[in-house]
């Protein structure tokens, strides 16, 4: 099969993200000097930018990919929660899916970059659970999405919009594919699931695991699978590419290059791109081997980037991976 033939087929799919919406807001400039008020640097800042970030970047990867996402979030009535809407529609995408709740503050991430690296992060947000009156109408605008969408994919910021009462509604009655990019608060709520992707970071904490080797971590993610109905997991390991547990098969994943200069965004990538393959039920090494292609491209720039297709194609046949399909 051509790597080309593969991403014919994403035009086809409907693809539901829930979760935390959020803007990255980027301040980008250089230290030429130190403060005369206190012992901290003065950043001159040369250049603003704000992209969709959380699970409204996931859904710009979707759009990227080809198929067509829809997102499921809370946004506050403000300033963030205008310009995510705004970004929404003018990269044609859908905003039917948003509900605006006047008691809660859009998430913002905004960071200070100098020479390509991160100097702070600043966050703007309520971490609070929705109330059961907004909950209630985000379940209702998931519940109509379902109907007709092919996957949904839960995109977790532990920023309140997801909590396990909204997770046992949609997964105890699973109509559809369901995938899930986890955080600490909810990790162990997710039952019924497809596609599980933590990080090393998160499921080290939220399983309790001390000495995370290989062994362990597919030892004591085998029984997390086997206790929360798992189909397949997919664990990011940085730097040391990616682990893939399935009832049958067991994968390791070494990263193509050492290059990073920043991992913002790439697990966001990464959970849209292998959501779709293992839809697909394309071959677990050919899974691996390409999200691994897609995590590289992402950290070689700075800020939020989604999946440029042809980049990623491209790089896929200078690494031979068709020979997985």
């Amino acid at each position: 099969m051509k790597i080309e033939n593969i991403f014919t087929q994403f035009k086809k799919l409907k693809v539901i993200v829930v979760g935390d919406a959020m803007i990255d807001s980027y301040k980008i400039g250089n230290i030429n000097r130190q403060s005369p008020e206190a012992k901290v640097p003065v950043v001159d800042v040369i250049k603003k930018s704000t992209k969709l970030g959380g699970a409204a970047n996931v859904i710009l990867n979707l759009k990227q990919l080809g198929v067509i996402p829809v997102l499921c979030t809370v946004i506050g009535d403000d300033e963030n929660g205008r310009d995510i809407i705004k970004k929404l529609e003018k990269n044609d995408l859908e905003t039917s899916g948003v509900i605006i709740d006047p008691s809660r503050k859009t998430t913002v991430k905004e960071r200070i970059i100098v020479d390509n690296k991160h100097v702070v992060r600043i966050d703007e947000e309520i971490k609070e659970n929705l109330n059961e009156k907004t909950r209630s109408k985000l379940l209702s605008k998931i519940n109509e999405k379902i109907k007709t969408s092919d996957i949904l994919i839960f995109q977790d910021y532990n920023k309140g919009v997801i909590d396990n009462v909204l997770i046992d509604r949609i997964t105890s009655k699973k109509k559809i594919f369901i995938s899930v990019d986890p955080k600490n608060k909810n990790f162990t709520d997710y039952k019924n699931i497809d596609v599980f992707k933590p990080n090393l970071k998160e499921i080290t904490k939220s399983l309790k695991i001390n000495n995370p080797t290989l062994e362990n971590l597919q030892s004591i993610g085998k029984k997390f699978m086997k206790k929360n109905s798992i189909n397949h997991l997919m664990i990011t390991l940085s730097e040391e590419g990616i682990l893939i547990l399935s009832e049958k098969e067991v994968s390791k994943h070494d990263i193509f290059q050492s290059k990073i200069i920043d991992v913002t965004g790439a697990g966001d990538a990464i959970i849209s791109l292998a959501t779709i393959l293992f839809y697909l039920k394309l071959p677990q090494k050919f899974i691996g081997e390409i999200c691994n292609v897609t995590g590289g491209i992402v950290c070689n720039y700075s800020g939020v980037k989604a999946i440029d297709p042809k980049e990623l194609i491209k790089k896929t046949k200078r690494y031979n991976l068709d020979l997985y399909l």
